[in-house]
Order: C-alpha cells, then structure tokens, then sequence
C-alpha cells in the first residue's frame, strides 16, 4: 500500500552535524573518528535519498492512476493496490527494463522531483491522463527521464557537507577573504590544503597569524606571491644601512680582508637562517611564533613565545633609538633649532629625536597596521630607491677613489675577530630570522620549498653583500679623510664626503628604508602580541606603538647619550643569546623535517604535536643557562653573566667573550636533532595515514556520486 508520509531520514541534518564532528574533534584521535562519522553519514544519506526517491515515484504513480481508475471502472479491480508495483507490468514493447533510480543523487539537498519548479514536477502537470496499463509505461519513462535530467543537471554552487571536505579550495592565503564551504564548517584539516573551519577557529587563527591585509582577494593575489617574498626580502637586503654595518666593522679594527669575511659569513649565517624560516612558515602557513608550536607543543610554546615577545619589542625599541639617532643630525645641526630648543625642558638632543621618531613611529605603525598591497607598495619603493642608490654610489666611489688609495688594515686577534662576528650576528642575523615567517606565511602551501629556500637566500645574500662590501671599500679607500667616525655621525660624514646629489638619494633612500623596517618590525611585532591577547590588529599595533615610544623616550631622558649607547649594545648581546637559543630549537626541528605541518594541530592541544613538549623546553632553557654563562657582558646590565666562564677561563681567552651566543645556539639545534627524532617521524607517519584516509574517503565519495 502507499505510504501517504515520506520515509524518515536517518542521517542527521546539517546543523547536528556540524555539532558532533565539532564533538568528536575534542576527543583522541578525533580527526580520524570524524572522518569515520562522516563516512557513515553519507551512506546513510545516500539510503535516505534512495528511499525518498522510491516515495516520490509511488506518490506521482499513485497520483496518475486515480483519475484514470475514477473514469474507467474496469481499472479498479487490476491488482494496482500500491502504485510502484505498475513498474512491474510486463510491457508491450521490446524496449529494455528501465532502472527507476538511475542517476538519483547521492545526497540529500539535490531538486526535488515534486517541487512546483522542478523539472519533473513540470512534466508531471503537463502530461495527459491515461486509461490503460499500456500508458504507464509512458508515465514510467517521463519519470525515468525526469530523474535522469535532475542527475545530469549542474550541482548547486553551494556545496554539500560530504564535498566541502574533499573540495580543493582556491590557494588563497588572506583568511579574511577565504569563502569557507557550507553548511559543513567542523574544523577537518588534511595535509597540503586549506580547509574548512568553524567560525571561531577562523577568528583565532586570523588572530594568531595576524592577518592584516584588507578583505579583498586581489590584494591576496598580489602579496601570497614569491615576487611578493623576494620584495620584501630585496627592501631589507638593499638598505643604506648596510653602510652602518661596514662601518661597525671598519671602525672595530678589523683588516679588510678580515671585515669583508666578517661580512660573508654574517650573511651566508642571515640567509641561510632566512630561508629556513621562510619554508617552514610556507609549510605551516603561519609565522615562526606559531608554527615552534610543533617544536615546543601549544602549551608548552608559551615561555619561548612570551621571551621571543620582549626580545622583538627591544628590537623595535632600539631600532627607533638608531634611526632617530642617525636622523637627529638633519635638525639638530639647523641654525633655528637652537634657539627653540633652549625654551624646552628636554635636552636638545632629545628634542631633535622627538621630531624624528615621532612622525617615523606614527607612519611605520599606520602602515603595519594596514598592511596588504600599503606594505608591498612600501616594500617596492625601498627597494626601488636603495638599489638606485647602490649604484649611485657605486658610480661615485669608482669615479672618486682608486685602489692604489686602498688601505688594507692591520688584522686583529682571533678572539676579538669571533667577538665581532658574533656582535654582528646578534645585531642582524637573529633579527632577519624572526622576520622571515612574516613574509612567507601568505604562500600557497603547495608551492616547492626548493623555490622559497631560493628566492629568501638570494634575495637576502648578494645585494648586502655588494652594498655592504661597496662601503667597505669606501672606507678603506678613504682613510682619515672622512674625517670623523662614520658609525657615530653617519649624515654629517656623508654629507662632507659625497656631492650633494648624492647625498640628497642617500638621505631619502635611508628614510624610506627605516619606515620600512620598523613598519615590518611592528608587523611582526603584532602578531606575536595577538597570539597573547585577542584584541584587533590596530589596537595592536597603537598598544605596540605606546609601548616602543614610552621605552624610548625612557630610556633616552634618564640615561646619558654615552651610556645609553653602550647599554644598547649589552643588551643586544643578552637578548641574542635568547634569540639563539629559539633559533636553534625551530632550526634544528624544521630541518629535521620532511613534510609540511599540520595546521589545525598547530592551535589546537589534541592535535599531533601535542600541549607540551618538554624536551625541547628543557633544552631551551638550558641553552640559555650555557649561553649566559660563558658571556663575558660589560659592566653596565650584563655583569652578573659569565658565571661558568670563569671555570673555564681559557675559553674566553681562545673564543671571545661573547661565545655564549654560539654555545646557546649550538646546544639548542642538538636537542631536536638527537631526541627529537622519533618524534618528528611518528608526526609524520601520522600524517601520511591522515592523507590516506583523506584519499580514500574522498575516492569513496567520488565513486558514490
């Protein structure tokens, strides 16, 4: 007999769903358990569909035969108690037997046959009434042809929960502007794609990494490129502060052959580092604060993380200190400027800073805080600007000076020439690695981390190395008749040495190219604070721009110029002992490494890399204990370090004393790579078989369709 009422569906609806893979999710192995769920729910769907189409069918057929019975006794007493059983009649023709549920749709939401605007419904009203078993067979094929034409009509564009999970999404890498699949939204995420993801985990990890960019995806388009990695490399490896930098070293009383092999191995050390932490960003598609969640675990990232924060805000902080103290001279030396000093409370080299990093601040924070194509933008120009400049100067050094002029230096002891090095790493290497996730998170996860390894090294190697070498040469060449130390009075050298042209693209070029810095050294900045506390992008970078002005103007009033300048290298030497021993934890544990990571995992604790990890916290922490212990620190904020050193003095005698930051680093790698390892690989295989079951379950779904 004809059932009046539709079958009742045994599958859950969209919003149950959603709920118990959510539920799942939060037990062990939850992913494999809600991949197994949803592999269940769609059989079920599939029944339901089958059943609801069988209904539909005997609905139609019972409606076509009661009129005809009504109008021809004769049809009543034919054994048509229940309509789907026509479809057994024998019939006239030769034609083949029909199958009534051919090309019926897998899943629920598909049209529906007795709709008003469905298609079949429309055949349905406009065919006549028949009188006679041989006219139901005509009804049968319309039927059969109007579920055929449903099979082969476009799917939805709205997609099911069983294809949100196996559809491959556009590599966008603004999470802002992703368009997350629908209804299904549980937070499933396989190995090399984007996926899916509740409301909330999407807030998070826009929080987390800091996704700043606007909402537009053509802007996504334009940044998430690796001609967008290698100009934000180029408009830090081509700043005039390379200048800065063969000063340091000229002025420390290295030989030239002793500074440009300084200068090498600092930037072989810088973009070899760059390169690391520009794939592993790539893989986990977030910055290097986020993905050392693997190497620490997600709990257990909270102490490097929270070190890293401080470090990064002295960077920023003291980067602000140099630019305004390399820009000051510009109005200080202004005839007005002393008059106007005299009627302020401030000192008058304090003043001239304030009129300077002022105005810096406040451009550098509105352009972090925008981010997107503002940053490319600014990226590209300080690029543009510096190279020009490279080859400006390289036209005037030519052109002015001569090797026969060239002065090659006396060499310096061992240990002072490893002090050197190890001050220039600490100054520029650590700092460049912490930047380089920022950069790199917004590539598609597929692209080859042999092509970002290329692009970070290049661009972060050779144009340093002309400019840095350039100067290096300029200085050598030069010799006394620069007249006063470079490092200490880098404008007002310059502006008595070169043409003015020349110094007009040097002055615009190094302000162009400190914006850019701090603008990325806020960026970076925020993302890390975010990961702390949720609170929106420009209210972040407002509390990071009080925080990094207050240090400043701080530090600058109460200390004295000499001594302020001393602290900040003391403290460049403490905090790169920290930075050491961080870089040498995500290092080691991403060389170590031979698939991307998860990314779900990496916020959530009962992912794969698990709440903590104490391994590599201990060898963190003991990293930092060695390298502090053998740090010969000066006598102003670093004299309580050096307490293993003076049982081994000799060390210090051979090394240098700021072999700490060697040590620290060198512990640090040795502990993911020596106790690290069957971790790694247990991750890993874990991974592969979360791929095949991907696989498998997205065959299954493809077959079922």
């Amino acid at each position: 007999m004809f059932q009046p009422n539709p079958p009742t569906p045994r599958a859950l609806p969209d919003a149950e769903l959603n709920a118990k893979i959510a539920e799942l999710q939060l037990q062990p192995d939850g992913l494999m358990a809600a991949m197994a769920f949803i592999e269940e729910q769609s059989k079920l769907r599939q029944e339901d569909a089958l059943e609801l189409s069988k209904w539909e069918l005997a609905a139609q057929m019972n409606a076509a035969t009661e009129e005809p019975a009504e109008n021809n006794p004769g049809l009543q007493d034919t054994d048509f108690r229940d309509p789907a059983d026509a479809l057994q009649l024998p019939t006239a023709t030769n034609e083949p037997e029909i199958d009534i549920f051919a090309g019926v749709p897998p899943v629920s939401g598909q049209p529906n046959p007795l709709a008003p605007d469905s298609a079949s419904s429309s055949q349905a009203e406009t065919a006549s009434p028949v009188a006679g078993s041989e006219n139901i067979d005509d009804i049968v094929a319309t039927l059969n042809a109007s579920y055929a034409q449903v099979a082969t009509e476009p799917a939805s564009e709205e997609l099911g929960p069983d294809e949100a999970l196996v559809a491959e999404p556009s590599p966008v890498v603004d999470t802002d502007a992703e368009v997350l699949p629908e209804p299904v939204q549980a937070p499933l995420v396989f190995q090399g794609q984007s996926t899916p993801v509740e409301p909330s985990e999407k807030a998070e990890r826009s929080n987390i990494e800091n996704e700043q960019a606007p909402a537009d995806a053509a802007v996504g388009r334009k940044t998430a490129t690796g001609a967008g990695l290698s100009w934000a490399w180029l408009a830090i490896g081509s700043t005039p502060l390379a200048l800065v930098l063969a000063a340091l070293l000229k002025e420390s009383g290295a030989s030239l052959a002793q500074s440009l092999f300084v200068l090498g191995a600092a930037l072989v050390g810088t973009s070899l580092l760059a390169s690391v932490g520009s794939m592993s960003a790539a893989r986990g598609q977030a910055s290097l604060t986020v993905v050392s969640r693997a190497a620490f675990g997600v709990w257990g990232n909270a102490l490097p993380a929270t070190v890293m924060l401080l470090v990064k805000l002295f960077w920023s902080a003291a980067l602000v200190y140099f630019a305004a103290r390399v820009s000051s001279p510009l109005i200080f030396n202004q005839p007005w400027f002393a008059s106007f000093a005299d009627g302020l409370v401030f000192p008058a080299e304090l003043t001239a800073s304030l009129f300077i990093f002022g105005p810096l601040l406040v451009i550098s924070a509105i352009s972090a805080g925008i981010g997107g194509v503002v940053m490319l933008r600014l990226q590209q120009l300080t690029a543009a600007l510096s190279i020009a400049l490279v080859a400006v100067f390289a036209y005037f050094v030519s052109s002015t000076y001569s090797l026969q002029d060239l002065q090659r230096g006396e060499p310096i002891a061992q240990a002072s020439l490893l002090d050197l090095a190890l001050l220039v790493v600490a100054i520029f290497t650590f700092l460049v690695f912490s930047l380089s996730g920022d950069f790199a998170r917004k590539l598609p996860s597929e692209t080859p981390g042999a092509k970002v390894f290329f692009l970070s090294f290049v661009s972060t190697f050779f144009l340093p190395l002309i400019s840095g070498g350039l100067g290096l040469l300029w200085l050598f060449m030069a010799g006394d008749s620069l007249g006063a130390p470079l490092l200490g009075d880098v404008l007002p050298t310059v502006a008595a040495t070169v043409p003015l042209w020349v110094f007009v693209i040097f002055v615009v070029a190094l302000g162009i190219s400190l914006v850019h810095l701090i603008s990325v050294s806020l960026y970076s900045l925020s993302g890390n604070l975010i990961g702390f506390m949720k609170i929106p992008a420009w209210a972040a970078q407002l509390l990071l721009a009080v925080a990094v002005a207050g240090t400043v103007l701080a530090s600058s009033y109460l200390v004295p110029v000499s001594s302020l300048h001393e602290s900040v290298i003391e403290l460049f030497v403490i905090v790169a002992v920290l930075a050491a021993a961080w870089s040498g934890i995500i290092v080691a544990d991403a060389l170590a490494r031979s698939r991307g990571y998860h990314e779900v995992s990496l916020t959530r604790e009962y992912g794969f890399y698990g709440k903590v990890n104490l391994t590599n916290i201990f060898g963190f922490i003991l990293a930092i204990f060695l390298g502090f212990g053998y740090l010969d620190g000066g006598p102003q904020l670093s004299a309580w370090t050096g307490y293993l050193s003076d049982l081994t003095p000799e060390i210090i005698m051979i090394a240098g004393s700021n072999i700490g930051i060697a040590m620290a680093f060198g512990l640090a790698t040795l502990f993911p790579i020596i106790l690290g390892i069957p971790r790694i690989r247990k991750q890993e295989q874990n991974l592969l078989e979360l791929d095949q079951r991907r696989q498998e379950l997205k065959e299954f779904l493809d077959g079922a369709q």
